[in-house]
C-alpha cells in the first residue's frame, strides 16, 4: 500500500486499542510493540494510533517502550466494580476503530462491550492452545459463556496458529469465515549476518567461556508452560557426555528461584548462567549452538522462530504448534515427545552438529521462504485494520491467494 492508493481526503489515524492483562515482556506484547514500530518504518502514509488497555490495572516494563513509539497506555483493572463503566467511556472517548483483545477467552466481554460501544472492528485473537488451568465444571461452565460471547460480539477471531484456533475456538474453525491463522512475524532486520562471527566472540568474551564451549540456550520467562525445571534435567543428561556445554537461560528468571535450586542439585553451578531480560537476544541466538524448548504448551513460540530466523538448530517437545513450524520449515527444528526420558532428549542434541556460516546462511533462506516474517504478518493485519474504517476514507484491502497485500499495494519491506 502506497500514498498513491489513498484518496486525497485521508486525514484522521486509524485508531487501535490492544488489550492486554498488563503490558509486560511476553511473546504476545513484544510481537505487538514490534508490530507498531514495524507499520511506523514501512507504512508512514498510514498513520495508524495505537493505544494498550492492560487489565491487570498494574504497570509493566514495556509501558516505556510503548510510550517511546508513541502509543497511550491505560491500566484499567479487571476486578474493579466500576471497571464496565470506565472501559466503555474509555471506549467511547477513543472513538477506537478496532479493539484487539489478546486476552484469550475473556476477550468475550472485551469484544461484547466493545459492540455496546459501536466500535467497528471487534477482534478476538488466541494466543496459545490452553491456558493450563484444571477443567473442572465451574470453569468449563464460564469457558462456554465466554466463547458464546465471542460468538456474538467478535467480528473477527484470529489465533497465532492453526492449532491455536482448532483448540482454543473450534476444530471446524475454518467454516468459520471471521477466523484467519496469522502467523506471529519475524522481524529479520534484527538479526546480525549469518556469516558474521563477531556475535559469538562477544559473548564468549562477555561470559568468560573457552572457545570450544558449547552453548545451549532457551529463553522465556519463567512460566510453568515453559517447562524450565525440565530444561535442567535435560541439561544435565547432555553434560554427562558433553563437558564443555554451557546452557544460558534468558529472560524473566530470578537467580534465587526453585531453578537456581535445580542448578545446584545437579551439580551445574559456572555451566549455568542466568542472563535475564535481554535486548540483545537475536545475538545471543546468533552466538549460540542449539536452542532447547521442551514447552508444555505454546500457542506459536516467539523464541523458537526467533532461533530459526538465526540459523539456530531447535531440539523441542513435540507438541501441536512445534509440529505446525516442522511442517512449514522441514528439517529446522527437531521434535521429541515430552514423555520421553532426559536420555533421549540428550541423544538428540548430541547429534546435531555445531552450526556453520553455511548451515546458518541455508537456514536463513529457508525462513525468508516461509511464512513467518514480520512483513507478512503486518499486511495481513492491517489488511483486517483498514477494513474497519470506511468512514475515515481507509481503503479495503483485498488479500492475494498467499496473504499478502497486491503488489502495487505492497511497500517494499
Amino acid at each position: 500500500m502506497t500514498a498513491r492508493n489513498l484518496p486525497s481526503s485521508f486525514a484522521p489515524p486509524l485508531r487501535i486499542l490492544h488489550v492486554f492483562a498488563r503490558l509486560n515482556h511476553g511473546g504476545a506484547e513484544l510481537r505487538t510493540l514490534e508490530l507498531v514500530r514495524y507499520l511506523r518504518t514501512h507504512y508512514p502514509e498510514i498513520p495508524v494510533e495505537t493505544h494498550f488497555c492492560c487489565l491487570s490495572g498494574l504497570p509493566g516494563t514495556l509501558d516505556e517502550v510503548a510510550g517511546r513509539l508513541g502509543c497511550q497506555v491505560h491500566l484499567l483493572p479487571l476486578r474493579s466494580p466500576s471497571f464496565i463503566v470506565r472501559f466503555l467511556k474509555l471506549l467511547r472517548d477513543g472513538r477506537y476503530d478496532v479493539v484487539h483483545s489478546h486476552i484469550h477467552y475473556p476477550s468475550g466481554l472485551i469484544t461484547l462491550l466493545a459492540k455496546t460501544a459501536r466500535v467497528p472492528r471487534r477482534i478476538v485473537h488466541f494466543r496459545s492452545i490452553g491456558d493450563g488451568r484444571p477443567p473442572t465444571f465451574a470453569r468449563r461452565m464460564m469457558v462456554r459463556l465466554w466463547k458464546h460471547l465471542v460468538d456474538h460480539s467478535a467480528t473477527h477471531i484470529l489465533g497465532v496458529s492453526r492449532c491455536a484456533l482448532e483448540a482454543s475456538w473450534r476444530p471446524d474453525w475454518t467454516r468459520d469465515k471471521r477466523c484467519q491463522a496469522i502467523y506471529n512475524g519475524i522481524d529479520l532486520g534484527r538479526f546480525p549476518d549469518p556469516t558474521n562471527q563477531a556475535p559469538r566472540e562477544r559473548l564468549l568474551e562477555e561470559l568468560e567461556l573457552s572457545a570450544d564451549a558449547t552453548i545451549l540456550v532457551h529463553v522465556g520467562r519463567e512460566a510453568t508452560a515453559k517447562n524450565q525445571k525440565r530444561v535442567l534435567s535435560i541439561f544435565a543428561e547432555v553434560k554427562r557426555s558433553l563437558p564443555q556445554a554451557v546452557l544460558l537461560l534468558v529472560g524473566d528468571l530470578a537467580q534465587n528461584s526453585s531453578l537456581a535450586e535445580k542448578v545446584r542439585e545437579y551439580g551445574l553451578e559456572g555451566s549455568v548462567r542466568f542472563l535475564g531480560r535481554r535486548d540483545d537476544v537475536p545475538s545471543i541466538l546468533a552466538a549460540a549452538d542449539l536452542m532447547l524448548f521442551p514447552s508444555l504448551w505454546e500457542g506459536m513460540p516467539g523464541a523458537v522462530l526467533e532461533s530459526l530466523a538465526a540459523g539456530t538448530p531447535v531440539v523441542a517437545s513435540d507438541i501441536p504448534p512445534h509440529r505446525e513450524i516442522a511442517e512449514q520449515l522441514p528439517g529446522c527444528i527437531s521434535l521429541v515427545p515430552l514423555e520421553e526420558p532426559d536420555k533421549t532428549w540428550a541423544a538428540q542434541i548430541l547429534q546435531i552438529p555445531r552450526p556453520t556460516a553455511s548451515s546458518r546462511l541455508a537456514a536463513r533462506s529457508a525462513f525468508l521462504a516461509g511464512p513467518f516474517s514480520l512483513q507478512r504478518a503486518a499486511e495481513r493485519l492491517l489488511s483486517i485494520w483498514c477494513s474497519a474504517s470506511t468512514d475515515k476514507n481507509l481503503p479495503h484491502v483485498e488479500l492475494t491467494s498467499d496473504g499478502q497485500l497486491p503488489t502495487e499495494q505492497r511497500r517494499a519491506a
